[in-house]
């Protein structure tokens, strides 16, 4: 019988940010497989020291959550070396991450397909839900976006798409404080940038569309419900940065029709859903929730983890 290999998950300690929520993604998906045991454990300097020893170690590695980390140091552990990589460019894995310091680059981009045997596109690890929220149909279209206060998320152009096409609707923007992206957006802005968005969006809205913003940092559960309370989840980033948004993950799970911009960002959505302005938002509302499970059933946590093995026996 073929020994089970041993692997420690190393993540960033928690916080307030979509690196770490990421990253707990990425182990909770990875526990649907009997080829191998994952142990969690959280690094920083503090810790690096006690690493316990095991076949392989799967790296949440990003250049700024773990800016002290000397990636070439780790040619010093054990085993197998391998990092989740969550941002890229179009067919470029290796923009923050250094391509000679790990065995192997898990790309959560499943569009991600070069001539490299180190480097294996990754579905996402969407959440699996035993039973989805139900939605509760509302008199007026409900259409909510979420994000945190950084540039590009296009909150207002959310706002402004919905004065194109309805008379009444409830705009439902949810902004939540972050560990590293509030000091960021203060530094670049000199204000608090997610009272400047909400600000922006109140003067976008024409009579008739209310804005509705929250500041609430939500479990992973409550951003569900969340999001299955919306008639259609919509985001319109217009931001020039690598990787892909996490954001729609969760409005994927709840199965909810669903809008994305043109933005490369959403490029692994667009196989599955046409992006805004090319289809309406109202036409989103009646025809996305089939690209939506689609997506659901190709990016399942026993796909992701299949991959994973995948990975392991090469």
């Amino acid at each position: 019988m073929t020994r089970k290999k041993r692997g420690v998950y190393l993540n960033q300690p928690a916080a307030k940010c979509s690196i770490f929520e990421s990253g707990q993604m990425v182990y909770k998906a990875l526990q649907h497989s009997d080829r191998y045991s994952l142990e969690y454990f959280e690094l920083e300097p503090a810790t690096a020291s006690k690493i316990p020893p095991a076949d392989f170690y799967l790296f949440n590695y990003h250049h700024a959550t773990m800016a002290w980390l000397d990636t070439k140091s780790l040619s010093a552990l054990p085993g197998k070396k391998i990092t989740v990589v969550l941002e890229m460019l179009p067919g470029n894995p290796f923009v923050y991450v250094s391509p000679n310091d790990f065995d192997a680059y898990l790309v959560l981009d499943p569009t991600m397909n070069i001539d490299n045997t180190k480097v294996y596109g990754f579905p996402r690890p969407l959440e699996e839900l035993s039973v989805a929220p139900p939605y509760v149909e509302k008199d007026i279209p409900w259409i909510g976006t979420f994000g945190f206060s950084t540039p590009g998320k296009g909150f207002e152009l959310v706002v402004d798409a919905v004065n194109r096409e309805f008379d009444r609707a409830v705009v439902r923007i949810n902004i939540p404080p972050g560990t590293f992206a509030d000091d960021h957006a203060f530094r670049m802005h000199k204000r608090n940038y997610a009272e400047h968005l909400t600000e922006l969006c109140s003067r976008v809205a024409k009579p008739g569309i209310e804005v509705r913003v929250s500041r609430e940092f939500m479990s992973k559960e409550q951003l569900i419900d969340w999001c299955a309370q919306n008639t259609l989840n919509c985001f319109l980033y217009a931001r020039n940065q690598p990787g892909l948004s996490a954001t729609t993950d969760q409005c994927i799970t709840t199965g909810r029709p669903l809008a994305v911009s043109a933005n490369e960002t959403f490029r692994h959505l667009h196989q599955f859903i046409k992006p805004y302005p090319e289809i309406s938002l109202r036409e989103s509302i009646r025809s996305s929730s089939d690209g939506v499970l689609r997506m659901q059933k190709e990016w399942t946590p026993k796909n992701f983890s299949l991959r994973m093995e995948q990975v392991l026996a090469d």
